[in-house]
């Protein structure tokens, strides 16, 4: 039992209950409030007048720290909640997303087909004889409808080291040495 508890008890104000300890009725609001601890001489006389022992002022401490513990706790509760609803947002917003391509997927499959087949690259190894070449026909196709062979961008470009063909963008690109360059295919 604490102060407040055992005043309580006896239905006294701070007041009626201090006067008989030889205190004021501010000395037992300090001590109730934890402002002011309770003395060894004071805990004896309300054991003598009351007939009750008061429990030591650590309780009130323990009752901060209890406290204390409730908010770490609280807070952490907050936290973990935060973290759930930002997940839940973010699995809403993927759905969405997932519902949005799945109504587009005609058209991304299109763009997909678009830029990914025609893309294509020429290279030739050179050989110091340049004795054999090898005997295989590539034919280029725009998504447009256009055709070139990597013969005819030979003989529009010349010799070069590598040709890179973008028919997205209607472009050879070629390197030659610390040169590069483009040329419009169709």
């Amino acid at each position: 039992m604490n102060l407040k508890e055992l005043r309580e008890k006896n239905k006294l104000t701070q007041a009626a209950f201090a006067a008989p300890l030889g205190v004021s009725g501010k000395s037992i609001y300090l001590i109730e409030s934890g402002r002011m601890k309770l003395s060894k001489k004071l805990s004896a006389k309300i054991a003598e007048v009351y007939g009750e022992v008061i429990e030591p002022a650590e309780r009130k401490a323990r009752t901060r720290a209890a406290k204390a513990e409730k908010k770490i706790d609280k807070a952490a509760t907050d936290a973990a909640q935060a973290v759930l609803d930002t997940e839940e947002k973010t699995d809403k917003k993927k759905r969405k997303a997932r519902a949005k391509v799945k109504a587009d997927k005609p058209a991304v499959e299109a763009v997909a087909e678009a830029v990914a087949a025609p893309v294509e690259a020429v290279k030739e190894k050179k050989t110091r004889k340049r004795a054999r070449k090898t005997e295989m026909t590539f034919v280029i196709q725009s998504p447009f409808g256009g055709e070139i062979t990597p013969e005819e961008i030979r003989a529009r470009i010349g010799e070069v080291d590598a040709v890179y063909i973008r028919v997205d963008q209607n472009k050879a690109y070629w390197v030659k040495g610390d040169e590069n360059g483009d040329i419009d295919l169709w």
